[in-house]
């Protein structure tokens, strides 16, 4: 079974409130987002999984291809395989998946996006720090029941304005409810974006 393979982080919280799913950046690990996470939400359980793969030494959801494009074929079967790694230890940990709030960054938060798009997860909310447009999707889903934040920084040089913007045009077409963040910085996580960040996972935890 693929999911035998998972690193897997789980921190107790109240039963009652919305759990949270970390998913880390390039080179990260399944605890890399916890401290975010409990400052985003203190009483939420937390988990957290980490990616299989690596790629020039660093942990990745996905590969690129030689010439530093995306490997699709990595990028869907490594989402089908988290999908099925969350619905595991979701039910292991008797964490309520309609009500996680998914907390992304970079690497995590373009796999969460793309999962959205292509593949109908049952996670349902998510903070998206730095995400970007992996591959266009011919067919929308409806997301008209999918509630996001996302943050972009002025001076990334990873995820540039038109990509995030396209980004989230998409996820508007496909009738997500958007809010939307942006500094003058890089592909860090600032702390005004954490405050930004903290009020809409408040005002969504039910």
């Amino acid at each position: 079974m693929a999911n035998e393979q998972a690193h897997v982080f789980f921190k107790s919280g109240d039963p009652a409130v919305a759990p949270i799913l970390m998913l880390h950046g390039t080179g990260g690990d399944e605890e890399d987002l916890s401290k975010i996470a409990s400052y985003l939400s203190p009483s939420s359980p937390q988990f957290g999984i980490r990616g299989r793969l690596i790629e020039n030494g660093q942990t990745r959801y996905f590969n690129h291809t030689e010439d530093g494009g995306f490997d699709l074929e990595s990028l869907d079967s490594e989402t089908d395989w988290l999908l099925e790694a969350i619905d595991t230890y979701t039910e292991q940990y008797h964490l309520n998946q309609e009500k996680m709030i998914v907390v992304g960054y970079s690497n995590g938060a373009n796999v969460a996006a793309y999962a959205w798009l292509a593949k109908h997860p049952r996670f349902k909310k998510a903070v998206l720090f730095h995400p970007m447009v992996l591959t266009q999707v011919t067919t929308l889903p409806d997301l008209s029941n999918v509630s996001l934040w996302a943050s972009h920084g002025a001076q990334d040089p990873i995820v540039s304005k038109t990509n995030f913007d396209e980004l989230m045009q998409t996820l508007d077409t496909a009738h997500a409810d958007i809010s939307i963040f942006e500094h003058e910085q890089s592909h860090n996580i600032n702390e005004p974006e954490l405050v930004s960040a903290k009020a809409w996972v408040t005002a969504h935890l039910n």
